[in-house]
């Protein structure tokens, strides 16, 4: 038994399995084509050049120019074919770094150190401000909510935001939000049915407070008259000329009164991408209950454009 070769060959597999692998931290490394996208980065094909060259059984005399090119790529398939790596077609995968990290280490072959790459500090983003990252405010119908924030929300710790712009409503919770919603706001030229006049029906902005809050209210301005089971007029009751008919005022959810001349916010099936209402705001029916529960008579309610 040849004892110093047992122990030569004991103290180069005890330095392989000390050594550093360079290879196997590496992308893997081949021919671009339409089948076959690799990574290619240029140092790492500098370091493949360097311990190709290194290697004595390959005889190899390649220019160290980091680029991947044929004479890079015939020259990985001849190591490949003379350590019976299959298959020899010049891909730089996991048993070809490895082979090419034994000729490192054997030959003890310098190196060139690759560059740690600068990452930017990336902030994290909250749940709101993800929606609104994948969310075109102004034209989806998307709902965002906050659970968890919404069930910390009481009539002194919310506030709610009108964006006439976005024909968004928000629902501030402790300052945060916890709801966004599509809302329909006044239009600037509304028609009336009856006189056939286009008329500036602009919500008003400002900030407010919720002065009335109903569940199940009818609008005494905004209705229909009906005379023997027919409409007889439809819109603004003040503006009614007709003979006695009964009227009926449209339906209201979830009422939230601002101002004293009937503006507020209540359900609505007719949510609309652009403003096209009598003045109020209407929200969806779901997003209305949400709110009306959340907030009270003395909320404060923010229009801005």
């Amino acid at each position: 038994m040849n004892i110093p070769k047992v122990l030569l060959t004991i103290a180069m597999l005890f330095s392989l399995a000390q050594a550093k692998h360079t290879f196997k931290a590496y992308d893997d490394i081949c021919q671009k084509e339409d089948t076959q996208e690799c990574l290619n980065d240029k140092i790492q094909i500098k370091n493949i050049q360097i311990a190709l060259n290194a290697d004595k059984n390959l005889h190899l005399n390649l220019k160290i120019d980091g680029k991947w090119g044929d004479d890079t790529r015939n020259a990985v398939i001849k190591l490949q074919e003379h350590y019976k790596v299959t298959p020899a077609v010049g891909y730089v995968g996991v048993k070809t770094k490895r082979q090419l990290d034994k000729i490192k280490i054997s030959n003890k072959v310098k190196f060139i150190k690759l560059k740690k790459k600068k990452t930017k500090a990336v902030a994290k983003l909250n749940s709101y401000e993800k929606f609104k990252k994948k969310t075109n405010l102004r034209k989806s119908f998307k709902v965002f909510k906050d659970k968890k924030l919404l069930s910390k929300a009481n009539k002194k710790n919310t506030k709610l935001k009108v964006d006439i712009s976005e024909q968004r409503v928000k629902l501030y919770v402790n300052n945060k939000i916890a709801l966004c919603s599509p809302c329909t706001t006044g239009a600037k030229r509304k028609l009336e049915p009856n006189t056939r006049t286009y008329r500036d029906k602009r919500t008003p902005r400002g900030t407010f407070k919720i002065s009335e809050k109903i569940s199940n209210k009818h609008s005494s301005i905004f209705g229909k008259y009906y005379r023997n089971g027919k409409v007889v007029f439809k819109g603004d009751r003040r503006k009614y000329r007709g003979s006695k008919a009964k009227y009926v005022g449209a339906s209201l959810p979830n009422w939230m009164r601002l101002t004293s001349s009937g503006i507020g916010l209540h359900a609505s099936r007719y949510i609309k991408r652009n403003p096209g209402t009598n003045g109020c705001i209407r929200l969806p029916y779901k997003v209305a209950k949400t709110i009306f529960a959340k907030v009270g008579t003395g909320t404060q309610v923010k229009i801005v454009n």
